[in-house]
């Protein structure tokens, strides 16, 4: 799979575009604007090129190609005009400015964009691998629902719970806990009591998943990129400095190399008062560790990018380290399974995220319907009181089963005799009611 770059004037265009270079099947990972066109990013599948092939493309001489012409209205051209004449004003003073920079900052320069490019790089391999382990799980998925479908088709289910069939296989459930369930309601009659056993059948899985909370020695916070590793690590460090005091506990970032990383956990330690710390390398997180040992919490946040590498450095220098995995309540599956085999030996306790924004949490309750992985914190919001230590079992049940698609059920209408019956009881009565009133008007009191 290779990642392709498309630029349109608008999105339809793009998407246009798109479909005639690379067909149908073309997966869109993701659109933004870049100069005022529109910039697609496109996974394509391609073949496997023979080795001699790959040795002639590598000695032969890149071919550029010119960017497509793009026609500009008067606005635009008068723009890019104004920019040109800065630029050529500027030119003198960047030549100057080169000319003072010394040999030891050009070298720096130089560095970090060598670093920047490799980040990127890294960052763009593991992005093409989700993005096939995805479609492998979605054509794993799809099988695995065509079999179960002709399993369906044996088992007799009443007419009453057929809306609720449907709503399961909408839903984004994993084949199995699919299974599970529809072999649980199989014997029920009405909406009700199948809704019950579903509920019933869920948190009896889901028992025993609370694990308690970090609060003494050196704990590790590993995740995807956007989990919240960031927000719950100075969650927790408040909480810990309240109860135990700043002094008490520190926070290390170790290579987090994302632009404004840092920035964001100085910003949120200053919130609590905890003494935050910055490591970007081994020896510098080996120093850091031997001077904070007289901490009581010692807190460590991770990037997305090369998990395992920086989980394995952590473990080096520190072999009494504690590893916990954040996870957001609505990850999809490839994302649990390759969390859970980043780390070579099983978490310490999983940290859920994003509760909150959580629809579909049905991956996660597969995981720990499994028993292997406990719960030791939970956040619902942005804001850092929004958390608690743990989730209950009931909680992550009725998230998932209030989002069913379930079509309410609606009462039937009256039959056509049971109306008429009506009409003619009011009418007897309307008539008894008008002839008691003439007979008094008439036999009235002289």
């Amino acid at each position: 799979m290779e990642l392709k770059r498309i630029l349109a004037r608008d999105v339809k265009s793009a998407n246009e575009k798109a479909v005639a270079l690379y067909g149908n099947d073309v997966l869109v990972i993701s659109s933004c604007q870049v100069r005022g066109q529109t910039e697609l990013i496109v996974a394509v599948d391609i073949e496997p090129m023979p080795a001699e092939l790959a040795l002639q493309a590598d000695e032969a001489t890149p071919i550029v190609r010119a960017a497509p012409v793009v026609k500009q209205g008067p606005f635009a051209e008068l723009l890019g005009h104004s920019m040109d004449q800065n630029r050529r004003k500027e030119m003198p003073r960047s030549a100057e400015a080169k000319a003072v920079v010394p040999e030891a900052a050009v070298a720096v320069q130089a560095s970090e964009k060598s670093d920047h490019d490799e980040r990127d790089y890294l960052r763009g391999r593991e992005i093409v691998a989700m993005v096939r382990d995805e479609l492998a799980n979605l054509r794993k998925e799809f099988k695995m629902g065509q079999q179960m479908a002709m399993w369906q088709g044996g088992v007799p289910l009443a007419r009453g719970l057929l809306p609720l069939r449907n709503a399961l296989n909408e839903a984004p459930i994993p084949a199995a806990l699919r299974a599970l369930l529809m072999d649980s309601i199989k014997d029920h009659e009405e909406m009700d009591g199948a809704m019950k056993e579903i509920r019933r059948q869920l948190s009896h899985s889901l028992q025993d998943i609370g694990a308690d909370m970090p609060s003494q020695g050196v704990h590790v916070l590993a995740g995807p990129s956007g989990a919240g590793k960031t927000l719950m690590v100075a969650r927790l460090a408040n909480h810990a400095a309240m109860d135990q005091g700043c002094e008490k506990v520190a926070i290390i970032s170790y290579n987090d190399q994302r632009a404004g990383a840092w920035n964001q956990t100085q910003l949120l330690s200053a919130q609590s008062g905890v003494d935050c710390y910055r490591a970007n390398n081994v020896a510098t997180l080996k120093l850091l560790l031997d001077e904070l040992s007289a901490r009581t919490l010692i807190l460590i946040d991770t990037p997305g990018v090369q998990m395992s590498e920086r989980l394995a450095d952590i473990g080096s220098v520190c072999g009494c380290a504690h590893f916990h995995a954040v996870i957001p309540a609505d990850a999809s599956s490839v994302t649990i399974r390759r969390l859970c085999e980043q780390n070579t030996k099983p978490w310490d306790g999983l940290i859920l995220t994003k509760l909150d924004e959580s629809s579909q949490p049905w991956p996660l309750i597969q995981l720990l319907t499994e028993g292997s992985h406990r719960v030791c914190a939970a956040s619902r919001g942005e804001r850092s009181g929004d958390w608690n230590k743990m989730t209950s079992a009931s909680e992550l049940v009725d998230i998932a089963l209030q989002n069913l698609n379930v079509p309410v059920e609606q009462k039937p209408e009256a039959s056509v005799d049971d109306m008429q019956h009506q009409l003619a009881m009011a009418s007897a009565r309307l008539a008894q009611k008008m002839g008691v009133t003439h007979q008094s008007i008439q036999h009235g009191p002289a």
